[in-house]
């Protein structure tokens, strides 16, 4: 029996949001900026002091008592940018 070609385009739209989710989501790999370059080496010191705010990125933020913040470093998450590369999202961006 074949699979007409909708229900086979539908059940790989499927699996592709569900590896999305898990790799995305709770599989997510948090790297810091020097992990980052390492990992994807067309990104340099450079392109990363110039550009990285263009990039997906977290930081845990506190608020002290006396309304210091603190903040700590940057961290990108791998898979994201992964697939914004494979997906060619990271071409002709825009500074805003």
């Amino acid at each position: 029996m074949t699979m007409d070609k909708l229900l086979k385009a539908e059940i790989i739209a499927t699996i592709k949001a569900t590896m999305k989710d898990v790799l995305e989501g709770s599989d997510e790999i948090w790297l810091t900026a020097d992990q980052l370059m390492e990992r994807f080496q067309m990104l340099s010191p450079e392109w990363m002091r110039h550009y990285a705010k263009l990039l997906p990125r977290e930081r845990a933020e506190i608020v002290d008592e006396n309304g210091k913040r603190t903040s700590t470093r940057w961290a990108y998450p791998q898979h994201k940018i992964n697939r914004m590369i494979q997906e060619r999202q990271l071409v002709n961006l825009k500074l805003k």
